[in-house]
């Protein structure tokens, strides 16, 4: 079975040390775009789209789904890339999202940011 990964975008070298960004609800992994090039000169940016936005298919979620559900498939993102440990920084859901990767999985997130959010 083939899983319908997040939409994003991966910039800088593979070699450095990888930080996740997540968007706030209603934008687009493009929230980043003033400040990735700054990012990706010294890590590996990975930006990624919630379901139904930017790129990312709507049908990756289902109703009543949880910011857990939403951490699942940034893990499954995260896999996929062959990164298992990571910085993360999140705007509003985003950062919802990366405070739940924090508390639930510890072993992967190495530093975070939680922008603008009520998480």
């Amino acid at each position: 079975m083939t899983r319908t990964l997040l939409n994003h975008r991966a910039e800088g070298p593979e070699s450095a040390p990888p930080l996740l960004l997540g968007p706030s609800l209603g934008t687009s992994h493009a929230l980043w775009d003033k400040v990735a090039p700054e990012l990706s000169a010294t890590h590996r940016v990975v930006r990624w789209d919630l379901p139904g936005h930017g790129g990312s298919a709507p049908d990756l979620i289902g109703p009543g789904a949880t910011v857990g559900d939403l951490a699942a498939l940034v893990l499954g993102l995260a896999d996929s890339l062959g990164i298992e440990r990571f910085a993360h920084a999140g705007v509003s859901l985003g950062g919802a999202v990366g405070l739940h990767l924090a508390v639930h999985h510890p072993e992967r997130v190495t530093s975070l940011a939680v922008i603008c959010s009520s998480a």
